[in-house]
């Protein structure tokens, strides 16, 4: 058996569960828990701890798994163990943060490929010839913006639109807390500085978004080819002043 003590960092929808995800404290990179379900899905008896508690952003969570299980698309992934539960050993400190996170924001924002490409999207036959480096990434946005829109189910949808280092990507959004925020706002794009007044988000400042990208699972795309591409997704939006107030630094 293997434990890893991991900072929280992604934790979005999946398959009417979630896709969890951190940087390992030992700062050997980052790590994504999947299960054995369906495409690895995480579900509550797999990342609650003993006190019911869900695993939340920046917890430090230390986790067991059986084995590391890395995918062409997904070379992070380790599966769990379910014979032991997950502990939360308190939240990411300040030194963690200067030592493990922001290198990796600098890194991933220094050039404009996202993930390997400039696309939304990475073919998975691609994958499968030539397996990617990384499917996790957290970066420092430019011109951030949040389109809400309906689709032709007559649902909302909810989107990121920024540039990294001059090349615009428009990314569909899955942080659930970050969707259950916007979902207050109407239809139509909106600026950071708008969001945080129609919302009154205290603590939040423009430019101190930050994004956690991940690789999703392989996806078919109705009414199109019969090519298989695995999309890029913000798995997680944090603002870093809202962070610093939260946990005290």
């Amino acid at each position: 058996m293997l434990w890893f003590d991991i900072i929280c960092l992604a934790k979005s929808t999946k398959h009417g569960g979630i896709c969890l995800a951190g940087i390992k404290t030992d700062g050997t990179g980052w790590l994504r828990p999947v299960s054995n379900k369906k495409d690895g899905t995480l579900y509550p008896e797999h990342y609650t701890v003993r006190d019911g508690r869900e695993v939340q952003l920046f917890d430090v969570v230390k986790v067991p798994f059986l084995r590391y299980e890395p995918k062409c698309h997904q070379p992070e992934n380790y599966l769990i163990h379910y014979s032991y539960k997950w502990q939360i050993l308190g939240q990411a400190t300040l030194e963690q943060v200067r030592e493990l996170i922001k290198p990796e924001i600098k890194k991933n924002s220094s050039e404009p490929k996202l993930l390997g490409n400039f696309e939304k999207r990475i073919r998975y036959e691609d994958l499968k010839i030539s397996p990617i480096r990384h499917s996790l990434t957290m970066i420092n946005p430019e011109n951030l913006n949040w389109e809400i829109k309906y689709n032709s189910s007559n649902k909302k949808t909810y989107r990121c639109l920024f540039y990294l280092c001059g090349h615009f990507y428009d990314l569909p959004i899955t942080d659930p807390v970050w969707i259950d925020k916007l979902s207050f706002l109407e239809e139509g794009i909106y600026s950071c500085e708008k969001v945080i007044e129609k919302l009154n988000l205290n603590n939040f400042e423009p430019d101190q978004f930050r994004l956690t990208i991940s690789l999703s699972e392989p996806f078919q795309p109705q009414f199109q080819s019969e090519e298989i591409f695995c999309y890029k997704l913000v798995a997680s939006v944090i603002n870093v002043t809202d962070i610093i107030k939260r946990l005290g630094w």
